[in-house]
């Protein structure tokens, strides 16, 4: 309000000296629209920016991105002016009200001392002179103040929500919204991860041991038994079935986390992957440096599906993959393999490609598929590298 009083300033003085000429009339006023021309912007921009940082701190962060500002751009500062006005007229208002409120209380609580000392206070167009009049107004200017308080958090909440509404466009707020969102599917990426990790853990550091220890009790059980004793042959059987759920477990924890991503990167985990298949699987890794733990765990899993298909779909007799980085910013991963192709052609609601889709959705990924009926097969899984280790 002292800033726009200032800037027009000369108007003013124009509009209420009547002994200004007619010349200097022109010139106060001349003057004084280009300063409101030129001032007031900065002043709306400079006021929003304010404000804006202090609702954004009264709401925890919690708002979109900054107003930005230019003078270049006159659209930008439609939003700042707009609230400079509200803040001008209802905020000053507002201001002025409780600036009274504060002044009329604080004589109040102090107008019973003046009734003793035989003065007299002024409120307003209330005189107080007596004692008990100065106790009712000591009474009610309490009452006030408190009121004022209390009122406090509830002024402070309709001006943050003043700020959201007059200076924030709708584009940010969805821009936010998609953020939060981003931010929020990633953390239950990375804490899916976790999860798994600590089941992995849980399986090997304590279920296997106890099989394998069973295990070694039914061969010292079978050492100690001669052959052609009755029972014996269940003995074996039970060892035989315990070895294999020992094999059937320790598949399912390196599906679940291998410890060859952990100690070696994405690549080792790949050629191992390849390994187990019955078709050769050419892994030619350029990552280096590694990616993050929670992108590692999920280009795994995305590349293992991939092949997966490839064994299961395509009667590949070859498959090659390849981690490189084109930019810095960006790793792409190609699955290519010589097989009759079609994929996605049929896809399904929930089917392996989608699958591989949601994975790469937590990262900003993209999956690309170029397969023609009779192949070859193409595959390309992209996410930005924002982050390395």
């Amino acid at each position: 309000m002292a800033a726009a009083a200032l800037l027009s300033a000369p108007i003013l003085i124009a509009a209420t000296d009547r002994t200004v000429d007619a010349e200097r009339t022109g010139a106060l006023a001349t003057t004084g629209l280009a300063l409101l021309g030129v001032g007031l912007p900065i002043v709306s921009s400079l006021l929003a920016q304010i404000d804006w940082a202090s609702a954004t701190a009264l709401r925890y962060g919690v708002m979109p991105s900054r107003p930005e500002t230019r003078l270049r751009e006159p659209k930008t500062l439609v939003r700042p002016l707009a609230y400079s006005v509200v803040m001008l007229t209802l905020g000053g208002a507002i201001a002025v009200s409780g600036l009274l409120v504060v002044v009329g209380s604080m004589v109040a609580l102090f107008s019973p001392y003046l009734a003793l000392t035989g003065d007299t206070a002024v409120i307003g167009p209330i005189t107080v002179t007596t004692v008990v009049q100065s106790l009712v107004a000591a009474i009610v200017g309490a009452v006030l103040l408190s009121l004022l308080v209390w009122a406090s958090p509830l002024l402070a909440r309709a001006h943050v929500r003043l700020v959201q509404q007059v200076l924030t466009r709708p584009e940010q707020w969805l821009r936010h919204d998609l953020t939060a969102t981003e931010q929020s599917r990633a953390r239950l990426v990375r804490s899916f991860d976790v999860e798994r990790r600590r089941i992995e853990r849980d399986l090997h550091d304590a279920v296997q041991p106890q099989l394998l220890s069973v295990s070694m009790t039914l061969g010292l059980a079978l050492a100690a038994i001669p052959e052609g004793v009755p029972g014996r042959d269940d003995i074996v059987r039970a060892q035989q079935q315990a070895r294999k759920t020992l094999d059937d477990l320790r598949r399912v924890v390196r599906n679940i986390h291998p410890q060859v991503l952990i100690d070696h990167g994405l690549g080792s985990a790949v050629r191992e992957i390849g390994d187990n298949f019955s078709i050769p699987v050419m892994v030619d890794d350029r990552l280096v440096p590694r990616l993050p733990a929670d992108v590692e765990t999920n280009l795994y899993f995305c590349v293992s599906e991939l092949l997966s298909n490839v064994v299961k779909h395509s009667a590949a007799t070859r498959a090659d993959v390849i981690l490189h980085r084109p930019t810095p910013n960006q790793v792409r991963i190609c699955v290519h393999d010589n097989g009759c192709g079609g994929a996605g052609a049929r896809s399904r609601e929930y089917g392996g490609l989608s699958g591989i889709s949601d994975r790469l959705a937590s990262l900003d990924g993209t999956l690309t598929v170029d397969s023609p009926f009779g192949g070859p097969t193409c595959i390309t899984v992209a996410i930005p590298n924002t982050r390395m280790v």
